[in-house]
C-alpha cells in the first residue's frame, strides 16, 4: 500500500510550515518533493521520519497509523544533505552499523557491506576513514548505510545539494539507477528540477507549505497547473494563444503543443524562444523580430533579453555563433521543448 498522508499539518508556534497535505506514495515508487527553499518540504519529510510531530492529520504506512511509532521503529532509512557519517568509524563501520545493532553475524555483515559498497561504486573501500572521503564518496557511503537495514521507505533530504554541479548531475544518474535496481520506495526532497526529474517516478511541487501539483515529470513540465508553478519551473513569459489541430498560435508565432483546440495560456521558458540574426526582412523562418537589450554568456549558449514590439521583453537563447549583440535585431522562433500549456 505504501505511504499515505492525510491532512498533514506541522506548526512551529504560529507558523504553519506544512499545511493540510494529503499525498500517497505507492510501494516501489520514488516521489520527489520539489519546491523553493523554505516551502516546508524538509519539514514534511522529517514528519514522515518521526523527527517532527504533526499538529494535525495522519501519516500511515501500509495502512498503519504511525502517530505513536518512534523513529527507530518505523523501518525507514534516512540520508541527509551532509551525510552525517560517524567520523570515528571507517567506511565499513558506517555502512554496517545498523546490521551490527541488529545482531547480524560478522561474516554476514561483512558480505552485505561489500555488496552495498559495490552497489554504490565504492568496492574495496571498507577500511578508508570517512574523513578522507570526497563529498561524493561520503554521500555514497551515507546511501549505502541507509540501504544496509533494508528500509521499507528511503527518505532523502537534499542528498546531493552540497556537491558541485558536475558531480551532482553524475551522482543523480547513479542514484536513479541504484533506486531502480533496489526497487526501493523513496521520498526525495530537492529544490533542483533536473534532480527531481532524474530520480522520481512522480514529482510533487510544494509551495508555501502546500502541495500544488503532483504529476509525472513530463506532464509537470508540459502542463503546470498555474502560473506560480510554471514560474517555479522556469517559465518567464506568458502569452495567450489559440490551439487548432495541435498547433498554438500566439504573438510570437506558432508552435506544436499537446492541448485541445481552444484558447490557452502558454508559458515560455528561455529555451522556448530561439534567437538568431535574421537574414533579411523576408526571412521566412523568423516569426517576429526584436532588439537585443541584454546578453549573458552561459557555457554553450547566450541568454538574451529581447524587446519585441507589442509584446514587451522576452527571454530567449541563441547559439554562440548566431547570437546577435546588444542593440542588434534578433529573429525569434518558438521551440516546443521549452513551451508549456498552463492550467
Amino acid at each position: 500500500m505504501g505511504l499515505e498522508l492525510r491532512g498533514l499539518t506541522v506548526r512551529f508556534g504560529a507558523v504553519e510550515a506544512v499545511r493540510d497535505v494529503s499525498l500517497a506514495l505507492r510501494d516501489g515508487e520514488v516521489l520527489a518533493l520539489l519546491g523553493p527553499s523554505g516551502c516546508g518540504k524538509s519539514t514534511l519529510l522529517r514528519a514522515v521520519a518521526g523527527l517532527e510531530e504533526p499538529a494535525a492529520g495522519q501519516i500511515r504506512w501500509d495502512g498503519r497509523d504511525l502517530a505513536r511509532v518512534p523513529v527507530h521503529r518505523r523501518g525507514f532509512g534516512l540520508v541527509f544533505q551532509d551525510g552525517q557519517l560517524f567520523p570515528h568509524r571507517d567506511v565499513a563501520g558506517n555502512v554496517g552499523f545498523a546490521l551490527r545493532m541488529r545482531g547480524v553475524a560478522r561474516a554476514e555483515r561483512g558480505a552485505r557491506v561489500a555488496e552495498l559498497l559495490e552497489l554504490v561504486g565504492l568496492a574495496g573501500c571498507e577500511g578508508r576513514r570517512v574523513t578522507e572521503l570526497s563529498g561524493g564518496e561520503a554521500q555514497r557511503v551515507a546511501l549505502a548505510r541507509a540501504l544496509a537495514a533494508d528500509p521499507e521507505l528511503l527518505l532523502l533530504d537534499e542528498p546531493l545539494s552540497a556537491l558541485d554541479r558536475m558531480l551532482r548531475e553524475r551522482l543523480a544518474v547513479d542514484l536513479a539507477a541504484l533506486l531502480g535496481r533496489e526497487t526501493s520506495t523513496g521520498l526525495v526532497v530537492t529544490h533542483d528540477h533536473d534532480e527531481a526529474f532524474t530520480l522520481a517516478d512522480r514529482v510533487a511541487v510544494m509551495i508555501r507549505g502546500t502541495i500544488t501539483q503532483v504529476d509525472t515529470p513530463d506532464l509537470l513540465w508540459r502542463r503546470p497547473v498555474s502560473i506560480e508553478v510554471a514560474e517555479f519551473l522556469g517559465c518567464c513569459n506568458f502569452l495567450s494563444a489559440r490551439v487548432r489541430d495541435g498547433v498554438a498560435s500566439c504573438a510570437l508565432g506558432s508552435v506544436a503543443v499537446r492541448a485541445d483546440d481552444g484558447e490557452v495560456q502558454l508559458g515560455l521558458r528561455a529555451t522556448g524562444v530561439r534567437a538568431r540574426r535574421p537574414v533579411d526582412d523576408r526571412d521566412r523562418d523568423v516569426a517576429v523580430t526584436g532588439t537585443v537589450r541584454e546578453r549573458v554568456y552561459r557555457r554553450d549558449h547566450f541568454r538574451l533579453a529581447v524587446s519585441v514590439p507589442e509584446v514587451g521583453q522576452v527571454e530567449a537563447v541563441a547559439q554562440t555563433a548566431e547570437a546577435p549583440a546588444v542593440g542588434e535585431r534578433a529573429g525569434l522562433v518558438l521551440d516546443s521543448e521549452g513551451v508549456a500549456v498552463v492550467g
